[in-house]
């Protein structure tokens, strides 16, 4: 049995479609997640090492806005106007695109990114190559989300952990979260990130180099 849990503490806090006031419950969320999470805990599942948790991040995405195979596995298009906000349509579709892989936390975890992190890619990226390419860095070569994730994404973790074998590691609790590649992960990647989980690397923007991903760069 798999308990599904949002990440605890997150950095970003993302506004949820419970703004529009019909579907208005945000004063009780945070006490349905509680009493959900200490049930669960509290059931023979979890206290004999039969059942695990997995978390996830600020969820996004899900449709078929991506790589050919999710014609397959996603839902209709229409979820991405959920929101009714077209900003929020954009950043869901660009989950699908580009932010399939995953990085897997053990417990409920964050990723968060490095204090100077956003001050190095401006120093380096934004001055030397531009705006475009800073957006583009930040979907290219793995780059890690700090607490949000592709619901594909989730729902691969979900059915790998399931098709386990006795014996294998799985951790008990575990968070699931996004980094930038469009693909997922395969049977092999998910067995060596369940066996060694931790948070993806950040990466060095003075290290990066737009002809290494065919960016054409204004001059």
């Amino acid at each position: 049995a798999i308990c599904l849990l949002p990440v605890e503490d997150k950095i970003q806090k993302e506004k949820t479609s419970s703004w529009i006031p019909i579907f208005n419950n945000d004063r009780t969320v945070a006490m349905n997640w509680k009493n959900f999470k200490e049930k669960f805990m509290a059931h023979p599942v979890w206290k004999n090492d039969v059942g695990s948790i997995i978390r996830f991040g600020s969820v996004f995405g899900g449709s078929t806005d991506g790589a050919e195979f999710l014609k397959d596995l996603g839902l209709e298009e229409g979820m991405y106007k959920m929101s009714l906000e077209q900003y929020r349509d954009l950043r869901e579709r660009a989950f699908d695109r580009y932010r399939l892989g995953a990085q897997v936390l053990e417990g409920n975890g964050v990723n968060p990114k490095p204090a100077n992190q956003d001050k190095m890619e401006a120093e380096f990226i934004s001055k030397k190559y531009g705006g475009e390419i800073r957006e583009a860095f930040n979907i290219l070569g793995a780059y890690p989300e700090q607490d949000r994730a592709c619901r594909h994404t989730v729902a691969a973790a979900v059915i790998q952990s399931l098709m386990q074998e006795v014996g294998q590691p799985v951790p008990k609790e575990m968070t699931i979260l996004s980094k930038a590649v469009s693909e997922l992960p395969t049977s092999e990647e998910w067995d060596e990130m369940f066996k060694n989980p931790g948070p993806a690397a950040w990466p060095d923007p003075f290290t990066f180099s737009p002809e290494q991903y065919d960016l054409e760069v204004k001059k």
